[in-house]
């Protein structure tokens, strides 16, 4: 693996993003081929050909289907990443994940079962950097 493969996701995908932006409530169904960040309620699936950031402030109800997927807020549904998850100390899962590698940070939350598909183990890490 080399140097660029082990970045996190939040330094490694291009900028110009699409903002559901706090106290938004988004009802419906999303596909992306540039960044998503969420600060609001999403209630719906996605398909998303870049990485999806559930802010803490945010909340996804619904399946996810992503290249990366960071999470500081919380998700109920589903997630599967192409690449990577990141799970932030504040992020909360209540369902299923998949990715190629996991990263999770101390004092998240996940109830549901995890499939790393790229590594035998998910990374767990204390996160020193702010996730705002």
């Amino acid at each position: 693996m080399n140097d660029k493969d082990r970045r996190r996701a939040r330094d490694k995908y291009e900028k110009n993003p699409t903002v559901i932006a706090f106290a938004s409530v988004f009802q419906g169904n999303v596909r992306s081929s540039t960044p998503v960040f969420v600060a609001g309620l999403v209630e719906g699936n996605c398909q998303i050909e870049n990485v999806l950031t559930v802010q803490e402030s945010g909340k996804w109800i619904g399946n996810i289907h992503a290249e990366a997927v960071i999470i500081d807020g919380t998700v109920k549904g589903d997630i599967v990443a192409d690449d990577k998850i990141e799970i932030g100390p504040t992020g909360k899962i209540y369902g299923n994940i998949r990715a190629g590698s996991l990263a999770i940070a101390s004092g998240a939350v996940i109830e549901g079962d995890m499939k790393v598909t790229d590594h035998e183990e998910p990374l767990i890490f204390e996160e020193k950097r702010s996730v705002a």
